[in-house]
């Protein structure tokens, strides 16, 4: 049974997840993007994943850098979510304040939290690959109400009383 590409989309689209800005450093110059394909995947060890279509810029950025790091966006960063999403890769990082991960990676100042890690592994996925970062140094920085997306739309999780 074939399934319409749109009813996928749609379906899936239904799972929250958080934001977040991957970024390495290649030859200098800091790249970044929004991923919303980021998730841990082991405690020990620590590993994390972030699925790149293989089509995009940022893959071969990737494979080049050898690392990432991920700036968690809390829900008052929604602009920076949507900069790295729509803004040409040249400018994302103009003006934008960030400190150096021990990779060399740029994590974004005011993400609500982070990690720096080294790729361990590439493996595919279809249309995309999957990065695996072993995890070399993280951090928290603020209790703020983590920025999600759910069915195309930007948002936050308000807790039950």
């Amino acid at each position: 049974m074939a399934i319409d590409e749109g009813v996928f989309r749609d379906a899936l689209g239904q799972l929250a997840s958080g934001v977040a800005v991957i970024s390495m450093r290649v030859d200098g110059e800091d790249h970044g993007f929004t991923a919303t394909s980021f998730t841990s995947l082991s405690l020990d060890p620590m590993l994390v994943l972030v699925c790149v279509v293989k089509a995009q810029r940022s893959h071969v950025q990737l494979e080049q850098a050898g690392h990432y790091a991920v700036s968690i966006l809390g829900d008052a960063q929604r602009a920076l979510g949507l900069r790295f999403a729509e803004a040409e890769p040249e400018t994302r990082f103009g003006g934008l304040s960030v400190t150096r991960a021990l990779t060399g990676a740029p994590i974004l100042d005011g993400s609500i939290a982070w990690v720096d890690c080294r790729i361990r592994e590439i493996l595919p996925g279809g249309d995309h690959s999957i990065f695996i970062g072993e995890v070399i140094a993280a951090g928290v920085r603020a209790s703020d109400a983590a920025l999600l997306y759910h069915n195309r739309q930007w948002g936050r999780f308000q807790a039950d009383d």
